[in-house]
């Protein structure tokens, strides 16, 4: 594996592949697919790319519709990376009773 930064996102370490952008001049981070694959915070709550288009439950401040999670209410971004995490309760994993289901949003 090449280089990674370490981020932790309420709990739950995760290393993200880095690489040089030669247009750009920086490191950017390359995000897996979290639909795909997902990860949760050990309260259960999903770990997503702040990008990401928004769910059927995404909502704006104001009650508007969102375009991503990053516009939603309910998500939590993360300093210093473009992850973040949902905090609608319909979304949190319960894990005695909600095994994951990657790629699913519901």
């Amino acid at each position: 594996m090449g280089r990674t930064r370490p981020h932790n996102v309420e709990g739950t370490w995760l290393e993200i592949p880095v690489y040089h952008d030669e247009l750009s001049g920086k490191d950017l981070e390359l995000y897996p697919d979290f639909l795909e694959n997902p990860v949760y915070t050990p309260e259960g709550r999903p770990i997503l790319f702040t990008g990401e288009d928004a769910c059927e439950r995404g909502e704006t401040p104001e009650g508007g519709t969102c375009i991503d999670c990053g516009s939603c209410r309910f998500y939590r971004q993360e300093p210093d990376t473009l992850l973040g995490v949902c905090h609608h309760e319909a979304k949190r994993r319960h894990p005695d009773t909600d095994p994951p289901k990657g790629g699913k949003r519901t």
